[in-house]
Formats: C-alpha cells, sequence, structure tokens
C-alpha cells in the first residue's frame, strides 16, 4: 500500500500542473488558510506534511494529515463553500498554488487531470466514511492502534511523524490516554516511541488489538 492509494495524484499529473502554478514554502506551523475562509486557488502539496485541523472551542482536532500529491481540501473548492478546517504545515513544506481562473483553462488541456480529480474526491470521500466507521465504537488502545496502522501504510514506511499531542487531537482523545496507550504498546515491543515519532516494531503485535 502506497500513498498515492490513499488521496494523492500521480507525479505525472503534479508534473503536467507544476508548470502553471506558483511555489511557496512555508516552515513547521504556518497557517495557509482558516476554517470559514472561501478558497480563492487550489492547492497542492508538493513535499512536506500538512494538517487540517478544527478548532472547536479550545480542542484541537486534527481532521487529516496530507502528503506530497495531495490536494488540499478540493472540496470546499468544488462544492464553492468555505473551508470547514483550517489547514496548517505539520512539517517544512511546499504548496502548488493554481488561480481558479487558470484550473478552468486546464480542465481544457488536460481532461484526463480533472477525470482523475473527481475519482480522487470520491475516493477521499469513501476512505473518510471508512475511517469513522473504522473507529466508531472502538477501545482508545484500538483507536490508536488503528491510526499508527494507517499512518504507517500511507506513507509506505514503519514510522509515524506524530507527537503524542498530535495522536490525541486527530482521536479527540486525552493526552493522558493517548501517552498510557503508547507505553503499553512500548511494553508490548510492538512499538519504539522517537523524538517527536513513533516507529512501529511489531505490525502484528498492532494487529492483534484491532477486532478480528
Amino acid at each position: 500500500m502506497t500513498r498515492e492509494d490513499f488521496d494523492g495524484l500521480p507525479g505525472s499529473d503534479v508534473d503536467a500542473l507544476r508548470r502553471f502554478a506558483t511555489r511557496s514554502t512555508y516552515g513547521p506551523g504556518t497557517t495557509l488558510f482558516r476554517k470559514g475562509d472561501l478558497p480563492e486557488e487550489i492547492m497542492i502539496v508538493e513535499s512536506g506534511e500538512i494538517e487540517l485541523v478544527v478548532d472547536p472551542g479550545r480542542e484541537r482536532l486534527v481532521v487529516q494529515i496530507l502528503h506530497a500529491g495531495t490536494l488540499v481540501d478540493h472540496l470546499a473548492l468544488i462544492l464553492d463553500v468555505p473551508y470547514r478546517y483550517s489547514a496548517v504545515t505539520l512539517t517544512r513544506a511546499t504548496v502548488l498554488r493554481l488561480r481558479l481562473d487558470t484550473i478552468a483553462a486546464l480542465e481544457e488541456l488536460f481532461p484526463e487531470i480533472g477525470f482523475r480529480w473527481l475519482s480522487l474526491l470520491a475516493h477521499t470521500l469513501d476512505r473518510a466514511y471508512e475511517r469513522v466507521r473504522e473507529l466508531t465504537g472502538k477501545s482508545a488502545h484500538e483507536q490508536v492502534t488503528y491510526l499508527l496502522l494507517h499512518e504507517s501504510a500511507e506513507r509506505n514506511e514503519p514510522t509515524v511523524d506524530l507527537t503524542q499531542d498530535e495522536v490525541a487531537a486527530t482521536l479527540a482523545l486525552s493526552r493522558q490516554t493517548v501517552s498510557r496507550v503508547l507505553h503499553d504498546l512500548a511494553h508490548e515491543h510492538a512499538i519504539k516511541q522517537e523524538r517527536r515519532r513513533i516507529r512501529i516494531l511489531d505490525e502484528e503485535k498492532l494487529q492483534a488489538h484491532l477486532p478480528r
């Protein structure tokens, strides 16, 4: 399972669009847009990682982590509605920006990209539904385990670049609960906690925490 299996445009599409885009690079923690803003351009992650975040009161909830090749909340653009989330860079990230009038012209030049774009949207919605279904009614151990396996598969590598706070925000769990679960998994030698990342040591041990 690779990153493109989830929500990334093929590299050939990104290469084609890059010629018509402006490129901007941001440091970690930069807000690209806020919840409630109206979309004025399409953004594609060229490198790095970006979080889509909801801020209900003082609680910070991470909805999704976006990787290279991903369009940033393209649903708001297609539906012509305000952004439902804020977008914040998790790492140093480079973003390709395309104006809306440029997108309209590109639909005529590259209709096959438009078709893949719609397929990508359908796949993104299906994955969101699957994630909700997988996490509904699950224990904290099961939720944390599912997230680690999911993020590892999306990156196609055994490390997950998330802190305890970020895991807690993504799953809407308390940091104390996440800390306890990660401690238990580390005690089983299923994972190893490193600085700002979690390394999966034994995927089978993690899978054992998920319902059969």
